[in-house]
């Protein structure tokens, strides 16, 4: 919410680059501190977008914001804000946040979207042959790569797809029909890119060579293709059958009767509600919600895609759970090409494929920095490691400290990459036991040397990338904006009691009641009502309290309510905006009166305490900003602002 707060607050924020004039002059200085022309241009037009004209009045006009803006910043700066550990923490946090986006290669994450988005528009009909795998068990996955790669060299060879999928293929579920395992469409889950990758680069009736997922590994065979299928709202009526299908004979003629009614005109939901035994759809007339390929049953799922318009019904369709008759409700609307993409980009955000992006992005930093690493230290560094690697008791090895990998000026030894190692139990005790050090040492190096890239990257980002440093200084003075402001202003506007009731009082005349109405409502009970007419002479005489003291010594029920009307609400009824005015209620269980008209009078501090609090803070504004313009000299080059104005 702060950071939300912070935005509305300066809106001076953006993830475009500033544009740069060359040579770039000082627009205005704030206490000895210049503004370029180039900071004051693009954030101008940001702010204005279409409405940023350039003229001379909009540009003074805008000017004299962001001078504003930089005298409190300045006195954010002053008041040692910038100090505090909270702010620099949050600060921290930005910055974390921003360079994350410069620590991926665009281009790469680019093509991965340009290539999710275009294998979305097709739904692939894919066979496997699967050769599963003990993550814990490094053997087991050496055994593995062996059969599958004995597989791949019989289909080779010219064996037959199906009796090879039959006699090697350790998926029980589909290798009895050939692997065939149904229609596939991107995005797959986390672990399985490959086997995407190779269902939509191989032809149809072809198969892949061997690749790999967190299954094991497979061959994958492409059977057909089609458009992608996407989204679909649909009902259903489930009459479910016994696990034997004992009664799906009985079950068949219930549903082939729902089914004729439905053909005579009977309403589909009705029919649901009554007749179907999904009971988490049948009182919302059966509706399931959307659905996409693959969540239900093939019978069921070819049923409510074949469907060709909205509101269709199909003939009963036989599952596993039972007899259904499926309805369309709608068709999705297909998203948008950028609606699209930016589902696909926080999706593979998380997705093993940003792998490649990050370490395309490392390859380049370690490039640009001049990456090295020594092989005689890393070799020595193996060889003293021990074979204890994989368990808690492990040591960095007693070596003599030597540098192993430079990035950048930035200096690392077997040491620093020991520690690493030893603290990075995640990895080494992650992969399958009996893995050799070596294997375990380089997966490990692999990642201390990308996180070390990437560190010196971020470091350096404010000095490689204009717009990153203009943006972190964005950022901080907008922190120290919403601080400063926070403490001279809002604080103070509400918490200083003597101030708002000297800001009210001096300022009476703009918190006025309008004249307005005070009616009374006489109202008597069940058992009184035939006393309403004694109770309307008695108030022709009296004031209603003296009339509700007497009611109640005579034991009559009787109960009087006060309010009062503005003029721009509406009266009880037979009641106008005057004096001296009775009307009976529409039950004749009592009246109405006029009691007076209440002239115009100031407004308590309470009663308008949230209009006085929001002049109040704009009072302290101006007052604030007057006195750091005092306080801090602001020089203007008017011929630099005329250089901006475009005729």
């Amino acid at each position: 919410m702060r950071f939300f707060l912070i935005l509305s607050l300066v809106t001076f924020l953006s993830t475009g680059m500033l544009q740069s004039q060359s040579p770039d002059p000082v627009l205005f200085t704030v206490d000895g501190q210049p503004v370029p022309a180039s900071e004051f241009s693009y954030i101008y037009a940001k702010n204005n977008r279409d409405d940023a004209d350039f003229t001379e009045a909009s540009l003074r006009e805008y000017l004299d914001l962001y001078t504003k803006f930089k005298l409190k910043v300045r006195e954010a700066y002053a008041m040692g804000l910038d100090t505090l550990p909270s702010l620099q923490t949050e600060l921290a946090g930005y910055r974390k946040q921003l360079a994350d986006s410069y620590l991926t290669d665009k281009e790469i994450t680019d093509r991965l979207v340009d290539e999710a988005y275009k294998r979305m528009q097709e739904d692939v009909q894919v066979a496997h042959i699967l050769i599963k795998t003990n993550p814990n068990v490094a053997t087991d996955t050496l055994a593995a790569y062996n059969k599958i790669q004995a597989a791949y060299k019989r289909l080779q060879a010219g064996e037959a797809w199906d009796v090879v999928v039959k006699q090697t293929s350790e998926d029980a579920g589909s290798k009895e029909n050939g692997g065939d395992i149904g229609f596939i469409t991107a995005l797959l889950p986390n672990g399985f890119y490959a086997f995407e990758t190779a269902a939509y680069e191989t032809a149809v009736g072809k198969y892949s060579a061997p690749v790999h997922t967190t299954l094991g590994y497979h061959i994958v065979k492409v059977i057909s293709k089609r458009p992608a299928r996407g989204e679909l709202d649909v009902a259903h009526i489930l009459l479910r059958t016994k696990a034997d299908g004992s009664d799906d004979k009985a079950v068949k003629a219930r549903i082939d009767d729902i089914y004729k009614q439905l053909q005579g005109g009977a309403k589909y939901e009705e029919l649901a509600k009554k007749f179907s035994e999904d009971k988490n759809t049948a009182e919302r007339g059966g509706a399931i919600g959307p659905i996409v390929i693959n969540q239900y049953e093939k019978s069921f799922e070819d049923a409510a895609f074949g469907l060709a318009n909205d509101g269709d019904y199909s003939a009963p369709i036989h599952t596993r759970l039972g007899w259904h008759i499926v309805k369309r409700i709608r068709k999705r609307p297909v998203m948008t090409t950028d609606q699209a993409k930016r589902k696909i980009e926080t999706q593979i955000s998380r997705d093993e494929r940003i792998t490649a992006a990050r370490q395309s992005m490392v390859n380049r930093i370690k490039t640009e920095a001049g990456y090295t690493k020594d092989e005689n230290v890393y070799t020595q560094f193996v060889n003293a490691a021990g074979d204890d690697l994989q368990t808690y008791r492990w040591q960095v090895p007693l070596v003599a400290s030597a540098t192993l990998i430079t990035i950048g000026g930035d200096k690392y030894s077997n040491i620093d990459f020991g520690n690493y190692v030893r603290n990075n139990a995640r990895t080494r005790m992650g992969l399958p036991k009996g893995t050799p050090t070596k294997d375990i040492l380089d997966k490990v190096f692999n990642e201390f040397v990308n996180e070390k890239a990437l560190e010196f990257e971020e470091k350096n980002l404010s000095a490689k990338y204009p717009e990153f440093k203009s943006l972190m200084r964005e950022y901080e003075e907008g922190i120290l904006l919403f601080e400063a402001t926070k403490i001279n202003v809002w604080d103070k506007a509400s918490k200083d009691t003597a101030g708002l009731i000297a800001f009210h009082n001096a300022h009476l005349n703009n918190y006025m009641w309008d004249e307005r109405l005070e009616v009374a409502t006489v109202k008597l009970d069940s058992a009184s009502v035939n006393q309403l007419a004694t109770i309307k002479k008695w108030a022709a005489k009296k004031p209603l309290d003296v009339v509700a003291d007497k009611a109640a010594k005579k034991q009559i029920g009787m109960t009087v309510t006060r309010r009062t009307y503005q003029k721009d609400e509406p009266l009880p009824e037979g009641i106008t905006w005057a004096a001296d005015q009775k009307a009976d209620l529409p039950d004749s269980t009592g009246f109405v009166s006029v009691e007076k008209i209440i002239p115009p009078t100031p407004k308590t501090l309470d009663e308008a305490r949230g209009y006085i609090i929001a002049d109040y803070q704009d009072q302290l504004e101006k007052d604030w900003v007057a006195a750091l313009q005092a306080k801090y000299p602001v020089v203007v080059h008017d011929d630099v602002l005329m250089s901006l104005v475009k005729k």
